[in-house]
């Protein structure tokens, strides 16, 4: 019976309720020892509860973690005798799964992200979980036993946007060496990174449903995105430049010849390339919250040089001579010596430019996601200029 049951729920979601508030059904796949778990037909289970890993009640977009399912059960020869049993991690080994649950024994469902294996990984749009994340439990053998955990949402976990030049390209790896002890060649140069893209990023604070005040930035340029932010932690726009490129191998020197030649050198790694320049970034606040041009960084920085790259290993030593029964047995030829490795690079990118404005951001920020609202401080607008004042009188001097 037990493995019927098994079979069956690999082959269908079964014993859930609810509505399509929950998606992404799925049994949470069983654990590798699954062979040594409780069987539940023994026990009679009064409830059901989910036990998150160093969790509190917020949860972040795109922020991962594993749970166990745990169960308020009575043994049914000892029904005197109340226990917790909990679930087993499906990568545990036989020994740890002894007296613990299948996670297969379990329907689990989940609202803003995905269970997988005993693990709720949350989907990483700010925008799709403004309500926050649930994960659901329901016990296949009863289903009216089911639990459901809610976490808020909190944006501590976005610290930046935008992107750095993309990594040059590695050097060419070194020619190996020919046969009869040929050196190997030196790998070649590695390829400068790339340069930081050109951003101008807008920002502003909106009204969410959980949060009075939350960052809202929205870049465009080379890379388009936008995402909330927490205000107390801050967001960089990153246009940094391109590492430079890792230096290429050195080619793996040849084998000696036969008999008992010595094998080839291995050729020197090539040398690391220079780092791309950082790139431009126009930072745009909302000229009511002045105050975001401190939370707001932008990192515009030339990318670091690349690496050296590794030696080419020496070649083989060729094989001893062929000798006599009653000769001295002679060695075979030695090994080369291995490359040396590439210098790292030493060129570093030029610095971008950035520059910081407060403007009026209302028409960029005009059409937001469902749920989130510009928040309605008025804006200060400077006075005036009034009247010239009488002139002033220098003060008499004193003799």
């Amino acid at each position: 019976m037990r493995a019927t049951i098994r079979r069956l729920a690999a082959l269908a979601l079964t014993a859930t309720s609810g509505c399509a508030f929950f998606t992404e059904l799925t049994s949470a796949g069983g654990a590798d020892a699954s062979a040594f778990t409780v069987n539940m037909e023994k026990y009679e289970v009064h409830s059901i509860d989910l036990a998150f890993a160093d969790a509190g009640e917020l949860w972040c977009p795109g922020q991962s973690g594993p749970f166990k399912v745990l169960a308020q059960a009575i043994d049914k020869k000892k029904p005197g005798e109340a226990l917790t049993l909990e679930t087993v991690a499906p990568t545990a080994e036989a020994k740890e799964a002894r007296g613990k649950m299948d996670l297969t024994e379990f329907a689990l469902a989940a609202r803003g992200g995905s269970v997988e294996r005993g693990v709720f990984r949350a989907t990483d749009d700010s925008f799709a979980t403004l309500l926050g994340f649930d994960v659901k439990a329901t016990y296949r053998l009863d289903s009216t036993k089911e639990v459901v955990r809610h976490f808020d949402p909190e944006y501590s976990c976005i610290t930046a946007v935008g992107a750095a030049g993309s990594t040059g390209a590695q050097g060419q790896d070194g020619p190996w060496g020919e046969d009869r002890g040929g050196a190997g060649g030196q790998g070649g140069a590695g390829g400068p990174g790339a340069p930081g893209p050109r951003l101008t990023a807008h920002v502003t604070i909106v009204r969410t449903p959980k949060y009075e005040k939350a960052g809202l930035i929205r870049i465009t340029g080379d890379r388009e995105q936008m995402t909330l932010f927490d205000l107390a932690k801050g967001v960089t726009v990153v246009a940094r430049g391109g590492e430079g490129g890792r230096g290429g191998v050195g080619g793996q020197g040849g084998a000696g010849s036969d008999p008992g030649g010595a094998g080839g050198a291995g050729g020197n790694g090539g040398e690391g390339g220079p780092g791309g320049a950082g790139g431009e970034v126009l930072l745009i606040v909302d000229d009511r919250y002045p105050e975001l041009a401190r939370i707001v960084g932008i990192d515009v920085a030339g990318g670091p040089p690349g690496a050296g790259g590794d030696g080419g290993y020496g070649g083989v030593g060729g094989p001893a001579p062929s000798v006599c029964s009653k000769c001295e047995t002679r060695p075979p030829g030695a090994d080369g010596p291995g490359g040396a490795a590439g210098r790292d690079g030493s060129v570093s990118g030029r610095a971008g430019r950035s520059e910081v404005r407060a403007e009026d951001v209302s028409r960029v920020f005009a059409s937001l996601p469902p749920g989130l609202r510009l928040r309605g401080e008025a804006r200060v607008m400077s006075p005036p200029p009034g009247p010239p004042g009488p002139p002033v009188k220098p003060p008499k001097r004193r003799r």
